[in-house]
């Protein structure tokens, strides 16, 4: 039995040429050649015409098909959709972001951004850039700005030990829904060599971010400074810290005392546990990276970070922004929907 090839060459088009002018039919063409009948016959129809069958064109016509039917790049680095998702790149969206945006619908309509591209064809494009400055400074914005994609293995901290503490095994289980706000995770980003840190706390249903300066890494000074931004946000939406087990923590009596919040801890190597606030730590880090010193900056500083992250939408919420959600949390409040009781309020919609 003849080997099926996937495409015609050129000696089968003449053979068909050749063939049909001398009276064959489709089924004994087909024989010769070792193709099913149907394959001459759509070969026929489709570059045939009404002076009959040409080898060559019919080689012409089926050599332009393949080259139209390839495929071709979505992205390319000196095209206008490029240039407006490196744009947003600069502003610290990620891929995602910049992809997801688009879908979220307000008011019944979509938003007009144009950018009708997958995160995925975004990574592809910006990998697939020759080495460069352009290529390095749009790696560089990445959450994790690898040189290349794919894991690394990440180390392993020992932490001190707390007395007097709540393990998260005790946190009330509506808590893990994210279906309640005012539930709330922290932890320290150090600076190079733990001399310097900043406070971080997240809220886990609107991952709002509020970052706390941190003139030492003191117990006393970080239960001092994390009630003052606590205090700050309005009771109903302050009911529980998840922290770890960092030796920062070891004034955690005073700051429940402080805030009137119960204070679980994660358990060691955990990160999982406390999931939006390892995340968000995560994309911090392009603005506070490691290696660098935090001790330069002040709260107005600290301020202006946070306000830039909790404007980038989010994949989470439906690609709203964390200051989005927050805020109608804030609105509901102000309006007297939230029940009476503040251990049960739920922020429906």
């Amino acid at each position: 039995m003849a080997v099926q090839r996937r495409r015609l060459t050129v000696v089968d088009r003449t053979i068909i040429e050749l063939r049909r002018r001398d009276g064959w039919s489709i089924r004994l063409i087909a024989r010769e050649l070792g193709r099913s009948s149907g394959t001459i016959c759509d070969e026929i129809g489709r570059h045939g015409d009404a002076a009959g069958y040409l080898a060559a064109t019919a080689e012409v016509d089926a050599a332009a098909s393949r080259r139209r039917s390839g495929r071709k790049p979505r992205l390319m680095p000196d095209g206008p959709l490029f240039a407006e998702i490196a744009g947003l790149l600069r502003l610290g969206w990620s891929p995602e972001q910049i992809s997801g945006r688009r879908k979220r619908i307000e008011n019944g309509m979509e938003q007009p951004s144009g950018l009708r591209v997958s995160h995925e064809a975004i990574y592809t494009a910006l990998y697939a850039l020759p080495r460069g400055e352009l290529r390095r400074e749009l790696l560089s914005y990445l959450r994790q700005a690898k040189p290349v994609r794919g894991r690394k293995p990440k180390g392993s901290e020992r932490r001190g030990k707390l007395c007097n503490m709540t393990n998260i095994k005790e946190r009330p289980e509506e808590i893990e829904g994210r279906l309640v706000p005012g539930h709330w995770e922290g932890d320290f980003i150090l600076g190079a060599g733990g001399a310097s840190a900043v406070g971080t706390l997240v809220e886990r249903t609107t991952r709002l971010v509020v970052l706390v300066h941190m003139p030492t890494r003191k117990a006393e000074v970080a239960a001092s400074a994390f009630a003052g931004a606590l205090n700050a946000i309005p009771a109903p939406l302050r009911k529980t810290l998840t922290y770890d087990q960092g030796k920062e923590m070891a004034g955690h009596a005073g700051l429940a005392a402080q805030t009137g919040m119960r204070i679980f801890f994660a358990d060691p190597h955990s990160p999982w546990q406390r999931g939006a606030n390892e995340n968000t730590n995560g994309l911090l880090r392009q603005d506070l990276p490691k290696g660098s010193s935090l001790a330069g900056l002040g709260q107005n500083d600290l301020d202006l970070v946070a306000a830039c992250l909790n404007d980038r939408p989010r994949k989470t919420l439906d690609y709203a922004t964390p200051n989005e959600a927050f805020n109608s949390l804030l609105a509901k409040l102000a309006s007297g929907r939230e029940t009476s009781n503040a251990d049960t309020v739920r922020f429906g919609g």
